[in-house]
């Protein structure tokens, strides 16, 4: 004759799980939902913990991509000089895109930037062509940046993430006091070292249905003269945020940097700089003023319920 055996202590308490958080038949309706809004809220505390996890171990592992390529450029490089050959073969080893490299003292932007054969690579891949969420800054795949031919113009794009890496911390630009202490732009290339003056930042619309049918040639490589060149840097100053009294002449050398705004859908923050002339005296950041009327994309105007100034 057999007798069964008392269940084991594992047995008993799978069993009193089972029975506690699973529906089962000796359930009724009012315990079928209490346990199946149970069950619904742990998978959706799993998945939230699974996504913070991966979140933050993508944000640590980038820091830690950042950090080792700027202690290794930083060891080697200052702003008065050209960037070592060794320096310049030892980026290139890790990424034969390496273009050079950008810095703002007093923000987080002190990153090497790429250039791939269209403007997509580097939304979704860092510098190591990994995929990541946080990309890579890079220069515009329109742009010209060899030894024989620059742009006078030189468009770099980056994410704007929360946590301020990548162009995340350029919206500290939009302050006066914050601009007062970050005027200037260490821009390193491939084949020279300088830095540049910030003349304008503004915000842009990326569509054209948010203003008017018309978007700012931020982007313009070349000039047709310097009337020309001068009504681009016009309109920048008139867009800028701040009147930073940076002058901008026809043959200065410009860097554009672009990422996203949250002033509405599709809205671009966009700091322009020009290269710092040879021989010429320090910036005084301090003659720099808030802009009491900047022109912004009438999208801009609309969500807020006003007019726009500037409409003819």
């Amino acid at each position: 004759m057999k007798h069964d055996l008392p269940p084991t202590g594992a047995v008993r308490f799978l069993s009193n799980l089972y029975f506690s958080y699973i529906p089962n038949r000796k359930d009724n309706i009012k315990q079928i939902l209490t346990k199946v809004f149970f069950l619904l809220s742990l998978l959706t505390l799993i998945v939230s913990a699974v996504y913070l996890s991966n979140y933050f171990l993508s944000a640590y592992r980038q820091d830690r991509i950042l950090e080792n390529s700027r202690r290794v450029w930083h060891a080697e490089t200052t702003v008065s000089q050209s960037p070592e050959p060794t320096l310049i073969e030892k980026m290139l080893a890790e990424n034969s895109d390496f273009k050079g490299w950008i810095r703002i003292a007093g923000t987080q932007v002190d990153n090497p930037f790429y250039q791939a054969a269209d403007n997509a690579f580097y939304l979704t891949h860092n510098q190591k062509k990994e995929t990541s969420a946080y990309g890579a800054l890079f220069l515009s795949a329109e742009n010209s940046l060899t030894e024989e031919q620059t742009d006078q113009n030189l468009v770099i794009y980056g994410h704007n993430m929360k946590n301020g890496s990548m162009f995340g911390s350029l919206k500290k630009l939009r302050s006066l006091q914050l601009y007062k202490a970050s005027p200037v732009i260490e821009f390193s290339t491939l084949f020279r070292s300088s830095e540049y003056r910030i003349y304008a930042v503004f915000v842009l619309n990326a569509a054209k249905a948010d203003d008017n049918g018309y978007i700012y040639n931020i982007a313009r490589k070349s000039f047709r003269g310097e009337a020309d060149f001068q009504a681009w840097v016009n309109e920048a100053e008139k867009r800028s945020l701040i009147q930073t009294g940076v002058d901008v002449q026809p043959d200065d050398r410009i860097v554009t940097l672009i990422t996203c705004a949250d002033d509405f859908e599709n809205a671009r923050l966009v700091v322009m700089a020009r290269e710092t002339r040879q021989g010429e005296a320090p910036i005084d950041p301090e003659i720099a003023t808030v802009n009491p009327s900047p022109q912004y994309p009438k999208r801009w105007y609309d969500d807020r319920g006003l007019t726009d100034p500037f409409l003819n």
